[in-house]
């Protein structure tokens, strides 16, 4: 071997190495997979009572130990009901940008959203921790407004005893009051 291939060896292959091992799967997702039975709940704004929607049926899928893919439809008993919707969604964490990365579309409100948390470890961060900020969402029917425009964040819940809860909350930016509100809870309980 030349003195250059050495050298090139000698540097480069301690950082094969580091790569690897920044690209592991996050605990965080690698927890999250499997499939879950949900319970929604909505809240029409700040300070109102929850309304229950339909049961469902999660299936979170780790994709090439990169990303989770999660599937969410009402439970079999729903899904011939008009209640029937089916969201998609993906969490990620970007080793480039150190952030997690959710995105979801959902047929109930076909708007794509986006979440980004702040700079984290994927390795210590537990999923208390976990906030995501979003940017704004219109959504098409609000009570009698049309066209009501939320900023939105996310925040995931740590997984305790096969159950999580996952909170997405609104802050309206033209009716009712100006202050973050819940507007909708899913708590997840792992199947066996």
């Amino acid at each position: 071997m030349s003195k250059l291939g050495l050298l090139l060896v000698i540097v480069f292959a301690p950082m094969v190495s580091l790569i690897a091992v920044a690209q592991e799967t996050p605990p965080l997702l690698q927890r999250m997979a499997g499939t879950w039975d949900v319970q929604q709940r909505m809240w029409p704004g700040p300070g109102a009572a929850a309304a229950d929607l339909p049961s469902a049926l999660a299936h979170r899928d780790l994709m090439g130990g990169k990303y989770l893919e999660e599937t969410m439809e009402p439970t079999s008993g729903e899904a011939a009901s008009s209640a029937f919707f089916r969201r998609s969604a993906f969490l990620n964490y970007n080793f480039v940008t150190k952030r997690y990365e959710y995105m979801s579309l959902d047929t109930r409100a076909s708007q794509l959203m986006m979440e980004m948390s702040a700079t984290a470890d994927p390795q210590g961060l537990s999923a208390a921790e976990l906030k995501l900020q979003g940017g704004v969402f219109v959504a098409p029917e609000w009570g009698s407004a049309k066209n009501v425009p939320f900023r939105y964040r996310l925040s995931i819940g740590e997984i305790e005893h096969d159950k999580q809860t996952i909170r997405l909350y609104f802050t309206p930016q033209s009716v009712l009051p100006m202050e973050e509100f819940l507007a909708f809870e899913y708590v997840y309980t792992r199947r066996p």
